[in-house]
């Protein structure tokens, strides 16, 4: 796929909600975060506007089109940092006209409900960016090398991570293919559209938070049904947070790697003949590494670790 430019100092990253509500104040760490970094933040104009229609959206599906577009069309932004997931990117992707964007790619970065975006662009064959949102999780204790990936996934350096992980379930193998997916739930409602994941020969990521596990089950049943795991050549399975209730699930609930949940996984996908990794630092915690959708990589899973090499 087709990579978009690396920052350089100067650069303007663009601050855009495409889903859920920003409250004042709420972005003020992230612009800091970019100005240390030495780029530029440039604030979408309606981006603490609120509608409300049965959810707080950050303003009218026109108004958060009316931002994204910007971004995209704007020659001088350089990547697009979404505020929060949430939900409502999908009501606004088909608003949005790709064709600027298409002659001049910029990253666009964010996880959770932003999956709709890395389906999307991703499917019209460029990178994207999986990373931690302008506004962090509430009450979550961030790891020190969540926002610094990011960083280094900006502007270019070698990513290479190399995780210990012995998880039970763990599939050990060797392969090389393009990372696609995201939020399981995002990836399961985009099948059948144009924004639909394209798994061929692909390495697919998943990760969740807040579903049942009979859901859980039902959205990898519909992945299975529609051909996914036939066609992927590998699987990383991030975070699953919040998993089911408290009550059904008080020792693991909050527990970033929910055992059921990996569990129900696993009875879904144990016949296939590919690399599995469970447990990979990504998602919905405070350990969120940046991953490089639509890039080549080449992963390893063995008895003990889980490497996840970029620019391969």
């Amino acid at each position: 796929m087709i990579q978009p430019s690396y920052l350089q100092k100067g650069d303007k990253i663009a601050l855009v909600a495409p889903a859920k509500r920003m409250l004042e104040g709420e972005l003020d760490e992230a612009i800091a975060l970019i100005h240390a970094w030495g780029f530029e933040a440039v604030l979408g104009k309606n981006i603490y506007q609120s509608y409300n229609l049965g959810y707080a959206f950050a303003g009218t599906d026109e108004q958060r089109a009316e931002d994204f577009q910007w971004a995209l069309d704007n020659p001088e932004i350089k990547a697009i940092w979404c505020a929060r997931g949430g939900y409502g990117s999908v009501k606004i992707i088909d608003r949005l006209d790709f064709e600027y964007f298409k002659t001049n790619p910029k990253w666009i970065i964010g996880y959770s409900d932003i999956t709709v975006f890395h389906n999307h662009i991703n499917s019209l064959g460029y990178q994207t960016i999986h990373g931690v949102t302008a506004k962090k999780l509430v009450d979550v204790e961030y790891h020190s090398d969540s926002y610094p990936s990011l960083f280094r996934a900006l502007t270019g350096e070698n990513i290479n991570y190399t995780i210990s992980n012995t998880n039970q379930y763990n599939k050990c193998g060797e392969v090389e293919g393009e990372l696609v997916g995201g939020n399981l739930s995002i990836v399961y409602s985009l099948l059948g559209s144009q924004s639909a994941l394209q798994p061929k020969n692909k390495i697919l990521f998943l990760e969740d938070w807040f579903e049942n596990w009979y859901a859980v089950d039902r959205m990898l049943m519909n992945l299975k049904r529609n051909g996914i795991f036939d066609q992927i050549s590998g699987l990383i399975l991030g975070s699953f947070t919040h998993m089911d209730t408290e009550d059904e699930n008080e020792e693991n609930y909050n527990h970033p790697y929910d055992p059921k949940t990996y569990e129900v996984i696993r009875e879904i996908v144990k016949d296939y003949q590919i690399p599995i990794a469970f447990g990979f630092p990504a998602g919905h915690t405070g350990h969120n590494l940046a991953l490089k959708m639509g890039e080549k990589v080449h992963l390893k899973v063995d008895t003990n670790s889980v490497n996840l090499q970029f620019n391969y």
